[in-house]
């Protein structure tokens, strides 16, 4: 049984052997397909550039709609709507740049935040100490100490507990 492969631009399958792959990847179709999934992520300066250079499509202008779509050799934009796209695309800039700035962090956030971790490096080190404390305290309870025999444990009088503070 021959592997096959799928192509992700045409969606079609071939057998995974060179000439097979070969004779796909610099097919007509193939190409074509790949130029179109490309120029979806165009940005709109690319695109301005690439359309003004085109003369306008007659049969888009006059019934809006073009046969060879994408594939056409002539542009389906106004200058209006490149235009337009410029405008979005300084406009998406800006914003990107307002994002940055916004997001650098105020002098009070940062003292706040430096603050807090203090306060909970401080309270991590009160209760560190006071297990400690309690932990050396609690060593010398009876119930606690490890049982070396049995006649160890029968000499041991529990009513004398240290007192535990905490």
């Amino acid at each position: 049984m021959v592997k096959k492969i799928l192509c992700d631009y045409c969606n079609i399958t071939f057998a995974d052997n060179l000439s097979s792959r070969n004779l796909h990847l610099n097919s007509n179709a193939h190409n074509k397909n790949r130029k179109n999934y490309y120029s979806l992520y165009k940005d709109a300066i690319t695109l301005f550039l690439e359309e003004r250079q085109k003369q306008p499509c007659r049969r888009f202008r006059t019934t809006g709609q073009c046969q060879y779509g994408s594939n056409c050799n002539y542009s389906h934009y106004t200058f209006e709507q490149l235009i337009h796209l410029i405008n979005q695309e300084h406009q998406q800039k800006i914003f990107r740049e307002v994002e940055k700035v916004n997001a650098i962090p105020s002098i009070e956030s940062w003292l706040l935040k430096y603050q807090q971790k203090l306060y909970i490096k401080s309270i991590d080190i009160e209760t560190n100490i006071q297990n400690i404390q309690l932990n050396h305290q609690l060593r010398n309870l009876p119930s606690l100490m490890p049982v070396v025999n049995v006649d160890q444990l029968k000499t041991i009088t529990l009513n004398t507990w240290p007192t535990i503070q905490g």
